[in-house]
């Protein structure tokens, strides 16, 4: 099979004018509409004083309806040494206000209102330019990901050693639902879901988090373009793809990961599915091969957490 007809990118017009692109992987399409900066920036809502001082590690990440995931998200990454985080809400209707207001109240959580569609690949422009002064690193992460330091216990101990290099790529591992319908009351979910696929590392998919003063823009959701030829490495300090896309050539997790919640309960999977895409137009289809993996195998590093969070989260 041709390379043409694995991957092929179109550009989408309106009145003969550029508007997006249509992209076309293994016979899947994909629509992509980015926004322009200038457009973004008139649409956008602050409703948080952000702080002068700079923070060492700071998130981004955009967020649609995920209020009961929040607290333990941020308490988790407030726990691994994170300073602050940048949080656009795209049009929630549940109580992510509600639950983001004492972080809001003490400078934790700087907070955005974005309307519209596909706006992730714009939030995180946004959140890279509007914030390179006010941060070192900045993680581009969802809500369903959490990033763990497995040699350290530290986001920022770890990320001293990586201070010469433009941003940091980070292989994910995937959990399933654990075979729960609903989430079990009175646990976390890092604890809940423990189960892996059997062959996690042959999927080789990062995130990254990036030094935003070195950024030209985020590639896709997953990887970053950085100025004047530089680029991102993996733990092992080995460069990554100048053009990087959504993977790195080899997974490797010994020092860091990002544990990637996809499914979480049925219960939960089905929503997310009805959330659809946050960079693409692309209707998303329920695929329960991701809710019940085929070959599975438990995967704890995370849980050394699970005991501080726990009290953080009054549980």
């Amino acid at each position: 099979m041709g390379i043409k007809n694995i991957f092929r990118i179109n550009n989408i017009y309106e009145n003969n004018k550029k508007i997006g692109k249509k992209i076309t992987l293994f016979g899947k399409e994909y629509e992509f509409f980015p926004y322009p900066r200038k457009k973004f920036i008139e649409n956008i809502k602050i409703e948080s004083n952000v702080k002068k001082d700079k923070s060492y590690i700071s998130i981004a990440a955009i967020s649609k309806n995920e209020g009961p995931y929040i607290k333990e998200w941020i308490e988790y990454h407030k726990l691994v040494g994170v300073d602050r985080i940048y949080f656009y809400d795209n049009e929630s209707q549940d109580n992510t206000k509600e639950v983001l207001k004492p972080y809001i109240e003490d400078g934790t959580v700087i907070y955005h209102y974005v309307q519209g569609k596909c706006m992730q690949i714009p939030v995180y422009m946004d959140a890279i330019y509007r914030y390179k002064n006010n941060t070192k690193w900045l993680a581009i992460i969802d809500l369903d990901e959490y990033i763990v330091p497995v040699e350290k216990d530290n986001l920022k101990d770890f990320l001293k050693e990586y201070e010469k290099f433009s941003g940091l790529a980070i292989n994910w591992i995937m959990f399933d639902s654990n075979g729960y319908e609903k989430h079990p009351e009175g646990k976390l979910i890092i604890e809940a879901y423990t189960r892996v696929h059997k062959n996690y590392r042959s999927g080789n998919h990062i995130k990254s988090i990036v030094n935003p003063k070195k950024v030209i823009r985020p590639f896709t959701p997953h990887a970053c373009r950085y100025k004047n030829f530089q680029y991102a490495v993996n733990e092992n300090y080995e460069k990554i793809d100048r053009y990087p896309t959504y993977f790195s050539k080899k997974y490797t997790d010994s020092k860091i990961r990002i544990n990637h919640y996809y499914a979480k309960s049925l219960e939960d999977y089905e929503k997310k599915v009805n959330r659809g895409f946050a960079d693409q137009t692309t209707k998303r289809e329920i695929v329960y091969a991701w809710v019940n993996f085929a070959e599975t195998t438990n995967d704890y590093t995370i849980q050394k957490y699970v005991p501080k969070l726990r009290e953080k989260m009054g549980l």
